[in-house]
């Protein structure tokens, strides 16, 4: 027999999942009549949520949940990946601050059983509010999960707007994408790629069309030199080894992250192709290994830690005040000039005008 859930109590008490929440966390919005019923309805149910007991007697939890999508094909995109460490790092120094506890929670993105554990994650009511990673900001699944259980959620870089979760922490990635694409362009390239990220991530999709768009303005977008990555330093690695075999290869290839970007440079040293000399090398987020790389990485820097912390700081508000703060505007981002880019060698521009010429 399945474990009574949140569901299974408004059920029972005949009220909304939200009141049960309230009553389970001490909350005195709901009658007098109401709590008896919930309550009654718990004891009935013999039900308890996963985190603690102590939801039952009335005592705060001040917890936020940093939720991030898992996969054991691709642990790299796990916890392991440098954007979401520092995303966390913000949000946890934030949380403690205010005096609330972050619970950092993996949910498989694997179709069988999802939903389930998305629902039971979701409707666990010790939790005061709900980050949400890039790979579940725009899931189907989950958001059908969400528009359930009535709450507070911020979303970090989703794809869409939804009027049932406005709360979105994200830098603008179109804007990002095109000013990188630009100031290679201002360097002199011409024979530029791209590498995406998956394009099933709002992020992704937002800078391969700020760099389709850049390039076809310039009358020089070419689908050619246009590669799909996964935010993985193993796509980017991949992608590149494609590009770098092409016959008239780029001069500069612009990755959709860092980590791809790093992958590339790192076949680029693996074919004997220098940085940046045969080639420039570019990416967005700006994590703590592109300092440390050589050459170091140009790259476009957003707040990552202050994102995370900004999210954090929203669902703290909303917990104290019972409102949500309202919309946060776009976090500014800045171009970093850094090693890995410079201007094409006239041995370059020449190989690309034969390649066209013939």
């Amino acid at each position: 027999m399945s474990k009574p859930t949140i569901y299974d109590v408004a059920r029972v008490a005949g009220v909304s999942i939200k009141t049960v929440s309230r009553v389970l966390n001490g909350e005195t919005k709901a009658s007098p009549a109401t709590r008896e019923r919930v309550r009654a309805a718990v004891a009935s149910l013999a039900y308890a949520p996963n985190l603690s007991a102590r939801s039952l007697s009335g005592a705060r939890n001040f917890m936020i949940a940093f939720v991030f999508g898992s996969n054991p094909q691709q642990p790299n995109m796990s916890l392991q990946n440098e954007y979401i460490a520092a995303l966390q790092v913000g949000a946890v120094t934030a949380a403690r601050s205010a005096g609330f506890h972050l619970l950092v929670e993996p949910l498989e993105l694997t179709e069988e059983g999802f939903t389930d554990r998305a629902t039971r994650l979701i409707g666990i009511p010790a939790v005061d509010g709900f980050i949400i990673m890039p790979g579940l900001a725009d899931d189907p699944r989950l958001l059908t999960v969400l528009a359930a259980r009535p709450g507070h959620y911020v979303r970090i870089s989703p794809g869409v707007e939804l009027e049932s979760l406005p709360a979105m922490v994200r830098i603008d990635d179109y804007r990002a994408a095109t000013d990188m694409t630009q100031y290679l362009l201002n360097l002199g390239h011409r024979r530029i790629a791209f590498i995406s990220g998956r394009l099933n991530l709002g992020s992704a999709e937002r800078r391969l069309q700020a760099f389709r768009d850049v390039m076809s303005g310039a009358g020089l977008f070419d689908p050619a030199l246009v590669r799909n990555g996964d935010y993985t330093r193993e796509s980017g690695r991949i992608a590149g080894a494609e590009l770098l075999a092409l016959e008239d290869r780029p001069t500069a290839i612009f990755a959709g992250n860092d980590s791809m970007a790093i992958g590339v440079m790192t076949v680029a040293q693996e074919k004997g192709v220098s940085v940046p000399k045969d080639l420039s090398v570019a990416g967005i987020d700006d994590i703590p290994l592109a300092s440390s790389v050589w050459p170091t990485l140009t790259t476009v820097s957003q707040p990552m830690v202050a994102m995370g912390a900004a999210a954090a700081t929203y669902l703290v508000t909303a917990s104290r005040t019972g409102r949500s703060p309202g919309p946060m505007p776009f976090f500014p981002h800045e171009l970093v000039i850094r090693s890995s880019t410079a201007a094409p060698t006239e041995r370059k521009r020449r190989r690309v005008t034969r390649g066209r010429d013939t």
